[in-house]
């Protein structure tokens, strides 16, 4: 069965909620009167436009589930709904592993061979020159190569990819670049990647 039948949400499977557009509702008001005549039975209703009202805020969430899949949601401010998932976008819930003795089990981040944690490299100094994989170790972040370690504009850089496993738009690797000797490689992000020589290919057409 699916998560969001019949926008029945199961709290317990969401992994985040982002409020993706909210909107102020409105609704008509009208001021009603009586209006009497001298003669008996000479009366009638007269109703006037007052304007609009506020009606609450209509808000759009993106919900990702634990098992990766995705439902656009709408709700409007005071229901019961609105406010829960108001309050998981706005204070997400923190997962922590405790330890038999109650506390948190932590095992620092150690770099290993040929692994590179955020900072900058200029090839043929740092890094010798060469065409690299760069394979994702451990956090998130980015990867940036510019022409030199002079110009560092969004117009000097020849390579970007963003690194990592939690969100769609990263990747685990960044495979066969061309490093140039004199050209600024920059890691950023709390992040560590490892870097090899790329394979050369090897072609029987």
């Amino acid at each position: 069965m699916e998560l969001f039948s019949n926008k029945s949400i199961d709290f317990d499977k969401i992994q985040s909620v982002v409020i993706l557009e909210q909107t102020q509702l409105y609704k008509r008001k009208s001021s009603w009167g009586l209006s009497i005549g001298s003669a008996p039975g000479d009366s009638r209703t007269i109703a006037m436009d007052g304007g609009s009202a506020p009606a609450g805020t209509e808000f759009t969430f993106s919900i990702t589930c634990k098992n990766g899949r995705k439902e656009i949601v709408k709700a409007v401010s005071g229901t019961e709904l609105c406010d829960r998932l108001l309050q998981t976008a706005m204070d997400p819930k923190t997962e922590s592993i405790e330890s038999s003795g109650g506390a948190h089990d932590y095992e620092p981040v150690s770099l290993g061979k040929n692994q590179l944690p955020n900072g900058e490299y200029l090839i043929g100094r740092d890094i010798p020159a060469g065409t690299y994989d760069f394979t994702w170790v451990f956090g998130s972040g980015d990867i940036m190569k510019f022409k030199n370690d002079q110009d560092t504009t969004l117009g000097a850089v020849t390579c970007f990819q963003h690194v990592g496993i939690k969100s769609e738009y990263e990747c685990r690797q960044c495979l066969n670049v061309d490093c140039k000797d004199g050209e600024l490689l920059k890691i950023n992000g709390n992040v560590i990647v490892g870097i090899a020589r790329s394979k050369k290919v090897d072609l029987d057409l």
